[in-house]
């Protein structure tokens, strides 16, 4: 089947080649993407994604439809059938690019049953969890409740830091952090391109690091509240196990572990607080090498993550609401809503979000608010033990999200 080579068309055609034969160089892979698509998935994993794809190949098109600027195109390996999403920008740049199971796979669940079924049914390890704001027990959990890796939905928790020390007038909304070497991370975000020495307002930084998951910014008030500080965090927002984040990683520290240095990963992996305070203190500056990025597989089994139960981020999410509502808190209801992740139906009033994804780790959590009712924390927590998995299946895990979304607005 022919594509179009109208300026999607000759986009997917370029993507088909790249995951069916050898890598181009570094820079003509960057050159195709707009820097837009870095803010929330990392250059590294998106290469990641096209040599897991490589090793099912060949990929042949099967069906295609779209416009100039956005494609839909089915592409079919002798192992498995995708969808492939493209758009693009202006000027021909790709600002859009998905994997995903194709159109019509998943048929949204019409009750809680099949919804639980079709959790059930997952080939990775997913669960679900409904709770009330403020609420001891859950009001629906589908799925293994656990202690499990979160990705960035960390930062919350760094928010309550820093609200925390803006209440205690070691900090304030318009101080500056600077961005330099010892900060520095890998995207997702923009921050990882301002110059050593550029600074930032922390209220611009704690924006960033929520509205599209800036690592740099992350890390930079991380360093200026401390890292004792967001430890202190977990506890006072309700962490019913906060040792097992301590200490507590900046994302610079963790992609030195799960792309560079395999011999700090194992001591990380093993280690007590006292030599994971060791690892970190011989983590350099500035950001690794992802020479290997493509061989790498997930760290969180080894302890490389960060790690919450859905009543962990769920009462997080309920202290910075409870935070949005004192002085120092008062940006919070902004910068949390600012993007909902996936779109809900107009009965919410106020959706609040994080979301956060590594090498076999997709996570997500909502605080939502509608009229007449208790707001409600909705979360997703899954893992797999191999790289693809969860980059292929991202639409079915969000969309249990929607469906229970769906389900609670019905009753």
């Amino acid at each position: 089947m022919a594509i179009p080579s109208n300026p999607v068309g000759t986009q997917a055609a370029w993507v088909l080649t790249e995951i069916n034969g050898a890598p181009s160089e570094q820079a003509e892979f960057e050159g195709r993407f707009d820097p837009i698509m870095f803010e929330q998935m990392a250059v590294s994993d998106l290469q990641q994604v096209f040599e897991q794809l490589r090793a099912a190949a060949p990929w042949a098109p099967v069906a295609y439809e779209g416009t100039e600027t956005q494609a839909r195109v089915t592409i079919e390996s002798p192992q498995v059938t995708y969808d492939m999403s493209v758009s693009v920008g202006d000027d021909g740049s790709m600002n859009g690019l998905f994997f995903g199971e194709p159109q019509g796979a998943r048929t949204p669940a019409a009750s809680w049953d099949e919804l639980e079924s079709q959790i059930e049914d997952a080939p990775y390890e997913v669960s679900i969890q409904v709770t009330e704001s403020g609420a001891d027990e859950p009001v629906r959990l589908m799925g293994e409740s656990s202690l499990s890796p979160i990705g960035s939905v960390f930062k919350l928790w760094v928010l309550g830091a820093v609200v925390a020390a803006v209440d205690a007038g070691t900090l304030a909304w318009d101080d500056t952090v600077t961005i330099d070497a010892e900060v520095r991370s890998l995207p997702s975000g923009e921050l990882q391109n301002l110059p050593d020495g550029s600074t930032v307002t922390v209220l611009d930084a704690a924006q960033k690091m929520i509205a599209i998951s800036d690592n740099t910014g992350t890390d930079a008030l991380i360093r200026a509240v401390g890292r004792d500080a967001v430890e202190a965090a977990l506890v006072d927002m309700g962490h019913a196990t906060p040792e097992v984040n301590t200490p507590f990683l900046t994302t610079r520290e963790m992609f030195w572990m799960l792309f560079d240095d395999a011999a700090l990963r194992e001591r990380w992996a093993s280690g007590d607080t006292a030599a994971r305070d060791a690892v970190l203190a011989e983590i350099p500056a500035g950001v690794p090498s992802l020479a290997n990025a493509a061989e790498v597989q997930p760290g969180w089994p080894e302890g490389v993550d960060w790690f919450a139960t859905h009543d962990d981020i769920a009462r997080a999410h309920v202290a910075l609401q409870q935070k949005a509502q004192t002085a120092a808190g008062g940006p919070l209801r902004e910068l949390l809503s600012a993007n909902p992740g996936i779109t809900f139906g107009d009965e919410w009033t106020h959706v609040a979000f994080k979301g956060g994804s590594s090498i076999g780790v997709l996570a997500g959590s909502w605080y939502l608010e509608r009229d007449g009712a208790e707001p409600i924390v909705l979360t997703v927590l899954a893992r797999a033990d191999d790289a693809q998995t969860l980059t292929t299946n991202q639409t079915a895990v969000f969309g249990f999200i929607e469906d229970a979304a769906a389900l609670i607005a019905a009753e």
